[in-house]
């Protein structure tokens, strides 16, 4: 028996109402005023548990002593106030005298008063145990598994608690779980009330329209950091509930549905935590499908200002439509860039033919009567139209809003988005100093960032199919046959000059400029130089030296963002191979100490240490780079060397935040990277033939290492039991591509092991549908990835396959090949053309290799029976 229970016991073999003083309290209770039972509070119950369930150490619980000992002498009936000092009496609270003292002091029959109000409401005490043993789980996954796993009603106070933002989920299911627990239960219809309403009309319970304001924000928070495709699923939920508001009994209905529908638009536009701008399209989908929502109702709702900038920011990180491609071919050479005609149909077309999508919803929320801002004119300069002229239409991320009374610096931002739309460092510079003369202004922090980002950017690759605005990379510079002086007079500065004019007024290092300048800085010192100009704490920047190490207290002080830039730096600098055969310690050092820096800084008993992922990525994809140093040795050792440290990181990582498909491909990488020099060097030495010589060291090791991380992504989001199929949630919860599958398929090949190379092919034709939609993302390079994957199958392992087993896979390959060409079984010409496609020519020493082995294992069984036979 409960302690509750125990207390109700008691008090009912005192005979309640034959005791005096229970009896008068008990009038005095019921005669009471609601608002005296139940009073507004200077602090929400909710939140003090909320505190309380982050409060797992006694230091924690002495940081909110206030509120708890607030919390514990109360005496309303509010219900999350009860269930909170219930819960509290069960803990060990001996180290909270003030809290201890406060809940021993609530009698017996104080207790069983507010049990009976509870009773009067439809619950119960075993409601009350139920709810404590919910919130009792050790982590948000197993309370949000403990919330669903009986179908009771739940009071909503509870499920907003569970669904709060300061929570962590690590399994898409929680998300899934809690949105299908929402529709399934405060979603219903009025006019359709379920057997446990009926059964129970005082519990009952509905969301209001202000809760479903909260529990919208705050799904989206979760669905943004942990899963973002699944976006749509949370669009499909809100245009639910937008259809099940009543329409008989609010005169406001109406109003209601346009603030949830103005609301939700407004939370899509949000970009995800990884990956913003590549899960910039579920975005789109998400409001898409709201729209259209809208759009099919008997009164469409109205969208409002906020709303139409939302689409509008949401559209400038798409990639470009068929028509908007056209467009950017079309661009002049010269700056603006006006749409050159390339033939009849070409000169038929108006300006308004060429506005992109972004610019169109930018002219719709004029039409709705919606005046333009300086905001609206930065994000069409991302959409490819300037104040008076075109610009390079961009996909980007949008700028911040400045509201209220920093509105004037919208100003600011359409300047750094002109910059942004174009196409290389001479059209920044001239929109840069065009757009000072032209206001009078002086440029800002977030104009000089926007000027650096093209004074460093890349020059994009003559091979690349890239338009103007598809990345942050620089475009030719086009000269239009002008003379060295104008030529000279046109030229940007150097990034050196750029921050001396602008450290020269005043204007220092900070934010995202600080960011771009230490990562991208050509040495450590001039990047701790950028650091050391800026506001951040001088003892915590000089601690991030090499060969030091800080306190996890000086670390704190660096923002999370500019560690991370600091992190890009040293992976960035650690040195090639190419062209030295040997190099100091301190060049060496640079990504073990960015290792170190990482754990130092993401400690595991830290929020950080359990999402951020960036720092970890970086390393990975250092380690990875082709030609890297990371020891002074031979390029094979090296390599080994690299790999092992990748392992040392992955470990790590696997303990606490957990590999994303990122870092596996990366980890890919190094696999292939270390085998392919290890086969490289048995090839000099003669001894790639027969022998069984490992390509890998550990590999045995290092293959159940990848083995096991492909199965954790691999794994379908689990929906059985949830009801949650109506959802149509997305089937996995990591973005698993082409190019993931591609490089798992090499490494297993490297690693030898053709049984799980099939089971990697079996895997993608039973999620062909998945697979499929993840090729279309990138088009043309995602079909022909998963054109080379199967060539890779078929030229590493389909040789060691016996008749059998290659008629069934053909048979399947055959089948899939009905919806999408790229799914054929490939030829030998084909499998021979991706073989000699590889410039470095790792295929060809491999599939040398395989073959080789091939033929030595089967002259060995030749041998074998040759002499069974004669011993016969």
């Amino acid at each position: 028996m409960s302690k509750l229970a125990e207390v109700i016991s008691v008090a009912s073999a005192r005979s309640l109402w034959s005791s005096q003083p229970s009896w008068s309290r008990t009038l005095s209770r019921l005669a009471s005023s609601r608002r005296f039972r139940y009073p507004r509070l200077k602090l929400s119950p909710s939140r003090i548990i909320a505190l309380r369930l982050r409060s797992k150490t006694d230091s924690k619980k002495k940081a909110y002593r206030h509120a708890f000992e607030f919390a514990a002498n109360q005496r309303a009936d509010r219900l999350p106030l009860l269930m909170l000092q219930a819960w509290m009496s069960r803990q060990d609270t001996r180290n909270e005298p003030r809290v201890s003292e406060a809940i021993r002091s609530i009698t017996s029959y104080e207790w069983a008063d507010r049990f009976h109000g509870l009773a009067s409401r439809g619950w119960s005490i075993q409601d009350l145990d139920h709810w404590i043993w919910i919130l009792s789980a050790e982590n948000g996954d197993a309370r949000i598994q403990r919330l669903v796993s009986t179908d009771s009603r739940k009071p909503i106070f509870l499920m907003m608690l569970l669904a709060r933002c300061e929570e962590r989920f690590r399994k898409a299911e929680s998300i899934l779980s809690l949105i299908d627990f929402a529709s399934k239960h405060y979603l219903k219809s009025h006019t359709h009330p379920s057997a446990d309403d009926l059964a129970h009309p005082d519990r009952a319970v509905t969301i209001t329209v202000s809760q479903f304001h909260l529990l919208l924000r705050r799904l989206v928070h979760h669905v943004l950091q942990l899963w973002p495709r699944s976006i749509i699923t949370v669009a499909r939920f809100t245009a639910d509930y937008i259809r099940r508001v009543s329409s008989d009994t609010d005169a406001n209905t109406y109003r209601h549905k346009c603030e949830v529908f103005n609301t939700a638009l407004l939370l899509f536009k949000r970009p995800a935590a990884t990956q913003p701008i590549a899960n910039m399209e579920f975005n789109w989908r998400a409001q898409k499908l709201l729209l259209a929502m809208s759009e099919n109702l008997d009164k469409p709702l109205i969208i409002n200002k906020a709303s139409y900038r939302a689409i509008r920011e949401v559209m400038v990180g798409l990639k470009k439509s068929k028509t908007e491609m056209v467009v950017a071919v079309r661009y002049s050479k010269t700056w603006p860039p006006y749409r050159q005609d390339f033939d009849g149909l070409d000169a038929r077309r108006t300006a308004e033919d060429d506005y992109s999508r972004s610019v169109k919803a930018g002219i719709l929320m004029g039409e709705a009567g919606y005046p333009e801002e300086p905001y609206d004119h930065a994000l069409g300069a991302l959409g490819g139209m300037g104040i008076n002229s075109p610009t390079v239409q961009t996909r980007s991320l949008p700028p911040k809003e400045w509201k209220d009374k920093e509105q004037d610096r919208n100003l600011y931002s359409r300047w750094a988005m002109m910059i942004r739309a174009t196409r290389n460092r001479q059209e920044a510079w001239k929109v840069f100093n065009n757009y000072a003369a032209s206001t009078g202004k002086s440029p800002n922090i977030q104009i000089y960032a926007e000027m650096f980002i093209k004074l460093q950017a890349r020059l994009v690759s003559p091979t690349s199919t890239a338009l103007p605005g598809d990345s942050r990379e620089s475009f030719p510079i086009h000269d239009a046959n002008y003379s060295e002086y104008e030529l000279a007079r046109l030229s940007p500065p150097t990034v050196g000059e750029l921050y001396d004019q602008m450290t020269s007024r005043g204007v220092k290092p900070e934010g995202h400029c600080l960011r771009t300048l230490v990562a991208n800085a050509s040495s450590v010192e001039e990047g701790t130089r950028y650091l050391r100009d800026s506001a951040l704490d001088p003892g915590s920047v000089n601690s991030l030296g090499l060969f030091k190490k800080p306190s996890y207290k000086a670390l704190r002080k660096i923002p999370l963002l500019v560690f991370r830039s600091y992190i890009q730096l040293l992976c960035r600098l650690q040195p090639d191979r190419r062209g030295r055969s040997r190099f100091d310690s301190d060049e060496l050092f640079r990504i073990p100490h960015a290792i170190e820096l990482a754990r130092l800084r993401l400690r595991p008993d830290t929020t950080e240490a359990s999402t951020f992922r960036p720092p970890w990525s970086i390393i990975l994809r250092a380690l990875a780079r082709p030609h890297v140093c990371v020891s002074n040795g031979t390029e094979t050792s090296n390599d080994a060397d690299a790999l092992s440290i990748s392992m040392v990181v992955v470990r790590y990582v696997q303990e606490r935040v957990g590999v994303d498909p990122e870092m596996f491909l990366y980890l890919c990488r190094a696999v292939q990277k270390a085998a392919l020099s290890r086969l490289t060097s048995l090839e000099a030495l003669r001894e790639s033939g027969t022998g069984e010589i490992s390509l890998v060291p550990s590999g045995d090791n290092v293959l159940r290492v990848l083995k096991t991380i492909f199965s954790k992504l691999a794994i379908p989001v689990g929906n059985a039991g949830t009801g949650s199929e109506s959802l149509m949630a997305p089937q996995f919860m990591h973005d698993l591509g082409p190019a993931h599958l591609h490089t798992y398929m090499r490494t297993l090949a490297f690693l030898d092991d053709t049984t799980a190379m099939k089971e990697l092919l079996q895997w993608m034709l039973v999620h062909q549908t998945h697979v499929n939609e993840e090729a279309e993302r990138i088009e043309n390079r995602g079909y022909a990835l998963i054109a080379k994957t199967l060539c890779a199958f078929q030229a590493f392992a389909g040789p060691r396959l016996d008749r059998g087993e290659q008629a069934e896979l053909i048979s399947r390959m055959e089948d899939a090949a009905e919806t999408a060409d790229f799914w054929k079984c490939p030829t030998p010409e084909q499998v021979e053309n991706y073989i000699h496609s590889d410039l470095r020519g790792s295929s060809q020493r491999l599939q040398q290799r395989m073959l080789a082995r091939l033929w030595s294992a089967s002259a060995q069984q030749e041998s074998r029976e040759a002499a069974g036979m004669e011993f016969v």
